[in-house]
């Protein structure tokens, strides 16, 4: 983590290479996931992580402090993933439809550990954006309700009620898929 955030900021406005290394070296990891969630797609997720640096390096100098710089680069982040997708749905009816390949469930060699933490994916992936990226926001990343708000520009109802929805919808997405969540058959209470 950051020690000194005033003075790394100002280091950062008058664009150190050793603070933007720092910057890239903090939060890239947190960034790839976020991004992940979001796209699904893991070299998509790539992209975005660089598109996201290079962005916040050109924008360096309107970053006031205001913020913490992930809750910055975050909002960038998610920007440029929502632009983009706007315009691929113009041109690609079918991206709705994608499926992320590491979801795939034939692979041989899993463990039981393994293939739960898949499922749970899968189940994830089929839910909506803004139910997905509620769910990063508070159980990956650990902020709460009211930062959630300021880094999605809502209410701290409004996130209250996405993550409602998002628990409710995962919890049927969990029972639908085969394997995970599946419930106990009820015992036959004749017998002895």
């Amino acid at each position: 983590m950051i020690e000194d955030e005033a003075a790394f900021y100002r280091f950062l406005r008058e664009e150190d290479p050793a603070a933007l290394e720092k910057m890239v070296a903090t939060y890239a990891n947190r960034l790839l996931r976020g991004a992940f969630f979001l796209c699904r797609n893991e070299p998509e997720a790539q992209d975005l992580v660089h598109d996201t640096f290079y962005q916040a390096f050109l924008s360096l100098r309107n970053f006031n402090g205001d913020s913490s710089l992930y809750f910055w680069l975050y909002r960038i982040l998610r920007n440029i993933y929502l632009n983009q997708t706007r315009r691929k749905r113009k041109f690609f009816s079918l991206l709705a439809s994608r499926r992320a390949s590491w979801l795939d469930p034939d692979v041989a060699g899993r463990d039981a550990a393994n293939r739960i933490g898949i499922d749970l994916a899968e189940a994830i992936s089929r839910l909506p954006l803004k139910h997905r990226e509620i769910l990063l926001l508070r159980y990956m990343d650990g902020y709460k309700i009211h930062e959630i708000g300021e880094i999605l520009g809502v209410s701290p109802g409004t996130v209250k009620s996405r993550l409602y929805h998002a628990l409710r919808k995962l919890k049927r997405n969990v029972f639908r898929t085969p394997g995970l969540g599946r419930r106990p058959e009820k015992e036959n209470s004749h017998e002895m």
